[in-house]
């Protein structure tokens, strides 16, 4: 466990541009500015080194990695100790996460370290296969999500898409600034619900930008 998610965290921290190296598998050390700076367990624990104790970019940089880690742990975890998934038509072995409701969700290990994949399908003929495949590539949570709907666990009237978040973002900041000073109260709600959508939306930065430029180009 503790090699493929190293493998996959390492991974998936250089699409950041973070650096990282793995000490016998052990720990899997960060760098900053060619030195270690803070180190992941494989228990998925991060620690400061001291040459990042006193160091700003190390203090934000633990935040990035603590995120990216604890979404990796979750989902090589998940797909590492769930069963096979047995049935007809399947070309790849995929393992099965969750089976409710006539829809399945299940994940699997890319070859040559290409992360992990995640699909919902609806069970067919008489539960010995299955159709209407939805995929997601290192989504885990997407995946999850669209599982909970195709299942019925939940509506997808409840659930906001990242463009509605990213606009509810958008006027909380202009309610913050040009608006009526709130409460305490609701200064907090706004305060919490912000931090959620960051959470939920990890682009929230990016898409932020390509609206501004869009309205740029309209005026």
């Amino acid at each position: 466990m503790k090699h493929k998610f190293f493998t996959e965290l390492s991974r998936r921290l250089a699409e950041r541009g973070i650096e990282s190296v793995s000490k016998e598998g052990a720990k899997l050390e960060i760098i900053l500015h060619a030195q270690p700076v803070l180190y992941v367990s494989p228990g998925n624990d991060v620690f400061l080194l001291p040459a990042g104790s006193n160091n700003e970019e190390a203090h934000e940089l633990y935040h990035q990695v603590a995120e990216v880690a604890d979404k990796v742990y979750e989902y090589v975890e998940a797909v590492q100790s769930a069963p096979i998934l047995y049935t007809s038509g399947l070309d790849s072995k995929f393992h099965l996460l969750a089976d409710f409701g006539g829809a399945v969700l299940a994940g699997r290990e890319r070859e040559n370290g290409q992360g992990y994949q995640f699909v919902t399908w609806i069970w067919d003929y008489g539960r010995r296969g299955v159709s209407h495949g939805h995929y997601y590539e290192g989504d885990f949570q997407s995946a999850k999500q669209d599982f909970a709907v195709r299942s019925g666990l939940i509506s997808r009237a409840q659930l906001f898409s990242a463009e509605q978040l990213t606009e509810l973002y958008r006027a909380t900041d202009l309610l913050l600034e040009e608006g009526p000073e709130p409460d305490e109260e609701q200064l907090k709600a706004i305060q919490e619900a912000r931090r959620k959508i960051m959470r939920i939306v990890p682009d929230l930065q990016d898409r932020m930008e390509q609206v501004q430029e869009q309205g740029m180009e309209l005026k």
